[in-house]
């Protein structure tokens, strides 16, 4: 922000002055031409009578005033080339902000967005926010105010006096680039400018509320408050297939059809004492969803063995700002879209909605230049981080993952062997199952013990009272190498979202024999708690410790207070009766404890127009027009110079110095083919593209009029500019529709 300050605002206060000066000089010069008009007038008038005494005076005099009038004219003529090379400055440096301001600080910002929703921390979101409007807002009164001192020379240079050397028309030339150039990206700031600040949840439930907040980054400049009374920002529901080719510019808004039906579906944008204009939607549901037929897979072979379902097919809320006029800007059409959501209907669902989520938001692009679908593969590592991530912020849990528990998942999910440099598929993670002999996927499995930890067993994962994920053979082998006996929670490998009780008994030669109890789902932990488990099976009653060495009397008394309320409430005069877990141990045939490290795990249980004056920003003022001398306005404005030859006023003598150095042009490449033209002649912007290098920029702007003062002049279309997108590695996107025929007032 202070880098942006230092460079820009110099800038436009020296384009202030210049104008000035501009205007200041080209004013003495328009009535330097009259003396001379004067001064000819007299010659040729003495000529005529004869009065030779009195004419060598007169063309001494005129000499002198051709003298000084050619030298005033180089001075205007350097004061515009100075101008004009400020303004081109200031254009570049407003594209190289404009550039990193959204293709890098935005974007970074919409990219932690996008992975906080799987875990990742970002604590500064709303300052981050802040920040970046403050850059809007400053790049949206300075880029105003360049654009007006260019709109507001092209009037001068056309009102003034046109000599031959078509000086002046160069100068048109150059700075009818620099306008256009300046209205585009104001016009991409405005559209960009329109974010959502905060994202609906990932998957949504038919008939439940969801909240979600977007918001216009550039705030109440240039005229918004104004313009936006009447405004209404819509939400929409539509296919994630429509969204990404809005996004990508393929179709227009008016080609999208909603796919479902929400309530409250429209909000105003309000500006708060913050300086946020925002619209929150706190009371908006999703009330019907349209059926779909699920897209095609990347491979027919994939798609014969893996059957889809409802969760596979993705949607995005659509944000519209209903139609609206900036200034002589032209009238906008700005939308935002959100991440890609998912729908269900029904409980059973949000395992499979939460695996394509989770996919997308921890590698899937912020842009939507790469679907979820075409991320074939990712490293385990990757994956791994993202699983940690997913798991604190699922469960609410105070203990994360640590790398013994990330092993097992990665032996689970990839076999024995070095897993940094494997890699995952998809389909392996949530589609196929995890093993031949179950019927459930990792991820079913993963996520059902995600379920099961954050509704029945937060304090246990959370006090280390639960190891959870260790095979049965390897638990078997640690309570028997303790050197007393012990038991142990573990996660069922071959029932999903189960824990299971281990513990060892000694025979009467010594020998140490592990058991392992039928697991647990939530289900059997609604009936009985796992510590009310613990404390009545009388076969843990003479241990006195869980694994390694955690004294069990003192962990049980964590439960006592929520036992005893529990015994405390009300029972309508009936006796309160006890649930009891016995494990029965007694009917299992004795074995050996290699026979029962040896032997297998048993079969489970089932268990969001009207013209506005305004001129932003610290420099320029609301009357700081072109205030010529009414004199002077009548002169240029009638033409009065238009029938004598300036350069015969100006005498032989006067040599005009064309400027040498070309005017360098500004880098738009970072707009990419971001700025379309529309089937009805409307400019539209499609935001946020992918970062790689990508098809040239090529913007053809209709003809049309723009009103200067009291001329018109004539823009032809501008030629074709080639460039191509910055390399970088970014959200919501926007679009904006100018409409061609703009009038500066």
């Amino acid at each position: 922000m202070t880098d942006l300050r230092s460079q820009l605002l110099p800038i436009t206060n020296d384009c202030q002055i210049l104008w000035q000066e501009n205007k200041d000089l080209q004013g003495r010069f328009v009535n330097d031409l009259a003396e001379l008009q004067r001064y000819q007038c007299c010659i040729s008038q003495l000529t005529n009578e004869g009065r030779r005494d009195q004419l060598e005076t007169a063309q001494q005099a005129m000499m002198k005033a051709q003298k000084k009038a050619s030298h005033l004219y180089q001075q205007l003529t350097d004061k515009r080339t100075a101008l004009i090379n400020k303004l081109n400055v200031g254009l570049q440096t407003v594209a190289q902000h404009q550039n990193r301001l959204i293709s890098s600080r935005l974007f970074d910002w919409k990219n932690r967005q996008k992975l906080q929703q799987v875990g990742y921390s970002f604590e500064n979101k709303e300052q981050m926010l802040d920040e970046i409007q403050q850059d809007f807002e400053f790049l949206a009164d300075h880029s105003w105010q360049l654009r007006t001192f260019t709109s507001w020379l092209i009037d001068l240079l056309g009102r003034g006096p046109q000599l031959n050397d078509n000086v002046a028309q160069t100068f048109i030339t150059s700075l009818n680039s620099v306008f256009e150039n300046l209205t585009k990206l104001l016009c991409m700031l405005v559209s960009q400018s329109f974010v959502v600040a905060h994202q609906p949840d990932p998957v949504l439930k038919t008939q439940h509320k969801f909240m979600t907040e977007v918001r216009l980054l550039i705030g109440d400049r240039l005229g918004v408050k104004q313009q936006l009374v009447n405004a209404n920002v819509t939400v929409t529901i539509i296919a994630e297939e429509e969204a990404r080719q809005l996004s990508i510019g393929e179709i227009f808004i008016k080609d999208i059809k909603s796919v479902g039906n929400i309530s409250n579906d429209y909000e105003k944008l309000t500006l708060d004492d913050k300086g946020h204009m925002s619209a929150r939607f706190n009371n908006s549901k999703l009330t019907r969803i349209a059926h779909r037929k699920p897209p095609p897979k990347a491979f027919q072979a994939e798609s014969k063995t893996i059957p889809q379902t409802a969760t596979d097919q993705k949607y995005a809320l659509l944000f519209h700002i209903s139609m609206f006029q900036l200034g002589n800007l032209g009238n906008f059409d700005v939308w935002a879209l959100s991440l890609p959501i998912m729908v269900t209907v029904h409980g059973s669902q949000d395992c499979d909605a939460q695996a394509v989520i989770l996919w997308h938001r921890a590698f899937g692009s912020v842009n939507r230049e790469t679907t979820s679908d075409e991320i074939k593969n990712v490293s385990w590592v990757d994956l791994s981080h993202i699983l940690k991530r997913k798991f604190t912020l699922f469960t609410g849990c105070g203990r994360e993952l640590n790398d013994c528990d990330t092993n097992y998942l990665a032996e689970k999910l990839l076999g024995n062997g070095n897993y940094d440099h494997k890699s995952i598929t998809f389909q392996r993670f949530a589609k196929q199952n995890i093993r031949d002999d179950v019927n459930f996927s990792f991820w079913e499995w993963f996520f059902s013990i995600m379920q099961l930890i954050k509704q029945k067993l937060l304090r246990f994962w959370d006090e280390g009272w639960l190891i959870g994920f260790i095979s049965k053979n390897d638990a078997s082998q640690k309570m028997m190498n303790s050197p007393y006996n012990t038991f142990l929670l573990r996660f069922s490998d071959t029932v999903t979202g189960a824990v299971s009780i281990g513990f060892v008994c000694c025979e009467d030669d010594g020998t140490k024999i592990p058991f392992h109890l039928a697991p647990f789902s939530i289900k059997d932990l609604d009936q009985l708690s796992l510590a009310s488990r613990i404390a009545t099976c009388p076969q843990l009653s003479e241990i006195k410790y869980l694994y390694p060495d955690i004294d069990k009397d003192e962990m049980l008394k964590y439960f006592d207070r929520e036992e005893r309320n529990k015994s405390e409430s009300p029972t309508g005069g009936y006796i309160q009766s006890e649930i009891v877990m016995v494990a029965k141990t007694t009917s299992i045939p004795k074995r050996s404890a290699s026979s029962v490290l040896n032997s297998g795990t048993p079969s489970p249980m089932g268990g969001g127009a009207q013209k506005v004056d305004w001129s932003p920003g610290d420099v320029l003022q609301h009357n700081n027009s072109m205030d010529c001398s009414e004199e002077l306005v009548t002169m240029m404005s009638q033409n009065q110079l238009d029938s004598y030859n300036i350069e015969t006023l100006l005498g032989t003598g006067f040599h005009s110095q064309i400027p040498s150095q070309p005017l360098q042009s500004a880098d738009l490449s970072f707009m990419g083919n971001n700025f379309v033209t529309s089937p009805n002649n409307q400019y539209q912007m499609h935001q946020n593209q992918p970062v790689t290098k990508g098809s040239p920029l090529n913007v053809q702007m209709n003809q049309y009029d723009m009103n200067h003062g009291n001329n018109m002049i004539n823009r032809s279309p501008l030629p074709s500019n080639n460039g191509h997108m910055m390399t970088q590695s970014q959200g919501g996107m926007q679009s904006y529709n100018c409409y061609p025929k703009t009038e500066y007032n």
